[in-house]
């Protein structure tokens, strides 16, 4: 995602979208819900500009998760995070990160 795809990213997400995030303690992970379409969206571009900073090559692919669309980024192979996306009509309601290494196992 680049930051040409603001305005795709933003009316994608609903405006009162909240995002949770669990590092499950073992990774870093937002500790409070990120509230509202705005910093929802500053925050994933943020995310990304700290990846591309790192040097981190990121594979982002949209999978079907226990019959939700969930996006899976991985890096050098390995599952760095797992994103549900709760969506109504094609909106996004509800982001859920998944960080948490014991929780990535199994997918």
């Amino acid at each position: 995602m680049s930051r040409g795809n603001d305005d795709t990213v933003m009316y994608s997400i609903a405006g009162d979208v909240v995002t949770v995030s669990d590092g499950g303690g073992k990774v870093p992970a937002a500790i409070h819900p990120i509230m509202s379409r705005d910093r929802v969206v500053r925050f994933l571009f943020g995310l990304l500009q700290q990846a591309s900073a790192n040097g981190e090559d990121l594979v982002v692919q949209l999978v079907p998760l226990y019959g939700k669309t969930g996006i899976v980024v991985r890096s050098d192979g390995h599952i760095l995070v797992v994103t549900f996306i709760h969506a109504n009509k094609g909106i996004g309601n509800n982001l859920y990160f998944v960080r948490n290494p014991k929780k990535l196992e199994g997918i």
